[in-house]
């Protein structure tokens, strides 16, 4: 009996080790695929007008809030237009990296598929300075959710920039690309680069009309009881600057 009991618990050993390399691979596969797909995006234009990161984002309000169709990697999605929008400032942050992508996608994971963090304002003059008092981080957590975290590396009293500040001049926005080459132009973005995404404030639903996501509309809501369910935007990006290089 022993012996028999002592054989089930290798096989379910050995099973459940395969499962985990084969997740494991996939997952890598999944990632590699992913990247290869949206590599080599084309700038269409060269600005000679420098993006200007002082000013808080621009949001125009749609009354006419019509739906358009997008396609994320394996389903079809209305999104429903709610505001024209355009964000320039400083990237604190960025989240590609949504391991086990077949195995733990979500819905959401699967239109939206990068996020990043964006200060603007007095936080987007100097760079090292902001990074020696302050730390981002934008991730996926355990529970699906995708946060962007900030701290303080010192004490408040020696931190010349606020809790308050920080948290009004800054925006985590989930993309989702209008096109091939706008995803590739985002994938390329690095933490400290200055860019400028234009297009429009989106609520997500399936193409069967249930709700995916609702996104913020303000950039002073807070917490998980705004409308954006933490207070991220939902961006449908139609065009990328970084530098001086725009891509559409």
């Amino acid at each position: 009996m022993s012996f028999d009991i002592e054989n089930i618990f290798d096989y379910f050993a050995k099973g459940c080790l395969i499962f985990i390399i084969f997740i494991i691979f996939n997952s890598i596969l999944g990632d590699i695929t992913f990247r290869i797909k949206y590599s080599f995006p084309k700038a269409k234009e060269i600005s000679k007008i420098k993006i200007n990161t002082d000013n808080e984002p621009i949001q125009t309000d749609l009354e006419n809030q019509k739906f358009i169709k997008a396609y994320g990697e394996k389903n079809k999605y209305a999104l429903q237009l709610m505001a024209e929008y355009s964000i320039s400032g400083l990237v604190v942050a960025k989240n590609t990296n949504f391991w086990f992508r077949d195995f733990m996608r979500t819905t959401f994971d699967d239109i939206c598929l990068a996020d990043i963090g964006i200060v603007w304002g007095d936080l987007a003059k100097d760079k090292k300075k902001l990074h020696k008092y302050w730390k981002f981080k934008s991730y996926k957590s355990l529970g699906q959710s995708r946060r962007l975290e900030w701290r303080s590396k010192t004490k408040y009293d020696n931190n010349p920039w606020g809790l308050d500040e920080v948290t009004k001049h800054i925006s985590h926005t989930h993309l989702i690309p209008a096109n091939q080459n706008v995803m590739g132009a985002l994938l390329t973005i690095k933490k400290n680069d200055i860019v400028k995404l234009d297009g429009y404030l989106v609520d997500i639903y399936t193409d069967k009309g249930d709700l995916v996501a609702r996104t913020s509309m303000s950039r002073y809501d807070t917490d998980p009881t705004s409308r954006g369910s933490g207070a991220c935007e939902d961006m449908y990006v139609k065009k990328v600057q970084i530098g001086n290089k725009i891509y559409k």
